[in-house]
């Protein structure tokens, strides 16, 4: 099998990775409402935006796997392939989705302390009607990137110069 046919692999990476954070979402509701106290619910906010950027940079960039992808046997290397991503490629890796989670927690912090959040107000707003549409947006063009050459690098793997191969 070609080592660079990681497509598949990747996609079940990604939802095996997401069962990770379904504890998180329990927990959003007994700390993800302002009522519980706007300091408890900035914090909170603040870890579940970060937690899964966090989650894959930390683990790209200490062991090139983060729980998924050793499940189905792909690991992220350098563009050398001879080596682990560095920091800095393991956080590049992610940027297109730091950058939106970090706009859409700036735009939650100014409702609540302007005393204008409430959940449906902020789901339906332009701002995260934006972010949410920018989102789908980046997905596309990775899925895009990662189908038309023949290292599979998606768009972020390019940024970070980076590659996911089979059983490295």
């Amino acid at each position: 099998m070609d080592r660079y046919s990681t497509f598949g692999a990747r996609f079940v990476a990604g939802m095996l990775d997401g069962l990770v954070f379904v504890p998180i979402i329990f927990l959003d509701r007994f700390f993800g409402s302002p009522d519980q106290g706007v300091a408890q619910f900035l914090v909170w906010s603040a870890f579940a935006y970060c937690s899964f950027w966090l989650y894959t940079v930390l683990f790209h960039w200490r062991t090139g796997q983060t729980l998924g992808k050793r499940a189905v046997g792909v690991k992220v290397l350098d563009v050398s392939e001879t080596r682990l991503p560095t920091f800095q490629q393991a956080f590049l890796r992610d940027i297109g989705y730091i950058i939106l989670n970090t706009f859409a927690l700036s735009y939650l912090v100014f409702l609540v302390i302007w005393g204008e959040y409430n959940d449906l107000a902020f789901a339906e707003s332009m701002p995260s009607r934006v972010a949410n549409g920018a989102g789908w947006l980046w997905f596309i063009l990775e899925v895009i990137t990662m189908l038309t050459n023949r290292k599979r690098r998606a768009l972020h793997d390019l940024i970070a110069r980076t590659v996911v191969v089979r059983g490295a």
